[in-house]
């Protein structure tokens, strides 16, 4: 009897933790990120809002699976994912100043 009891709290307690991690919905991702050298000022700004938006939304989200118990790796997936568009951003973001500042 104690052994069937045990089982169904170890069960529930399962069903209760994936629920859990399903109210925390991963971020979509940033996926336009101008051409540095040919994109307007507009441009720039406008993707640097959807990185840092994107930036909160991820920590949102990482803050959510930590409170909820997830151990998956999920949230360093997004961190990792955010990083590499925070990268290309960057990056298009020098290629943007060094053609502004040579004009």
């Amino acid at each position: 009897m104690k052994r069937i009891l045990l089982t169904s709290l170890v069960a529930i307690s399962g069903l209760a933790a994936g629920s859990a991690f399903a109210g925390c919905t991963e971020p979509v991702a940033v996926t336009d990120v101008p051409k540095g050298a040919s994109a307007s000022r507009d441009d720039m700004l406008a993707a640097q809002r959807a990185v840092k938006a994107y930036d909160t939304a991820v920590k949102a989200y990482t803050d959510c699976l930590q409170q909820a118990g997830d151990t998956s790796g999920k949230g360093n997936e997004a961190v990792d994912k955010l990083q590499k568009i925070a990268d290309r951003f960057n990056q298009e973001l020098r290629a943007f100043k060094e053609k502004n500042s040579a004009s």
